[in-house]
């Protein structure tokens, strides 16, 4: 195997550790862990998910999926809803604050990394879609 996967894979660990670090706004609540973020952000682009399924494209025990969703409906981040066609499955969105809450991160993530990027973005598209198609083969587009 090529030695620079290993290489690249720190990268992208350190990387996504310093955004997280560095990137954190002020807001309601406490900040969030790890599995919370991964739920919220995974909600937030799935509207109206079940647990099952978050549980399943993000590789988060069933278990933790339950616990997070619980704390972030405490945080007034989600809400749950039964389904309107089936009764026994219960949906998952995004509050406003939610949604405002990402918002702001990502903005925050993105104006950190555009800082450390430079001025000179004509390799940055490149970029996006090689990270795009390593998401899609880890499996967690």
């Amino acid at each position: 195997m090529d030695p620079r996967f290993a290489t690249l894979a720190d990268l992208v660990i350190d990387v996504a550790r310093e955004i997280r670090i560095r990137g954190a706004v002020p807001g309601p609540g406490v900040p969030l862990n790890q599995t919370q973020s991964q739920v919220m952000r995974y909600v937030h682009a799935h509207p109206g998910c079940k647990a099952s399924e978050i549980a399943d494209r993000t590789g988060v025990k069933r278990a933790n999926v339950s616990a997070a969703i619980t704390e972030l409906r405490d945080l007034g981040y989600l809400v749950s809803r039964r389904d309107e066609h089936d009764g026994r499955v219960v949906r998952i969105e995004a509050t406003p604050q939610a949604v405002d809450t990402l918002d702001r991160l990502r903005a925050s993530w993105s104006g950190l990394l555009a800082q450390a990027w430079g001025d000179d973005v004509s390799d940055l598209d490149p970029v996006i879609t090689r990270m795009e198609t390593l998401l899609r083969g880890l499996g967690r587009s």
